[in-house]
């Protein structure tokens, strides 16, 4: 019997259909309280989100020299 292949996964990461993993960021919202989990990109480029209540958009590009941090705080 074939042990099946081991897929990444971990606090940062969400296994997609297809078994590769989409990277995720936590993002709370402070007018709403409401906290996202929000997935990169398809181009891997940025993170975006928005807020439920006032409709607040932000978005946290991806790249070199950037925040290693999982977890953010939005004021709105």
């Amino acid at each position: 019997m074939a042990t099946p292949e081991p897929r990444p996964t971990g606090a940062h990461s969400t296994p997609k259909t297809d078994g590769s993993v989409r990277p995720w960021i936590g993002v709370l919202f402070t007018c709403s309280n409401q906290y996202l989990r929000v997935s990169r990109s398809p181009d891997a480029s940025a993170y975006s989100a928005r807020c439920a209540k006032c409709g607040r958009v932000v978005r946290f590009r991806v790249g070199q020299g950037g925040s290693d941090a999982r977890f953010f705080e939005v004021s709105c």
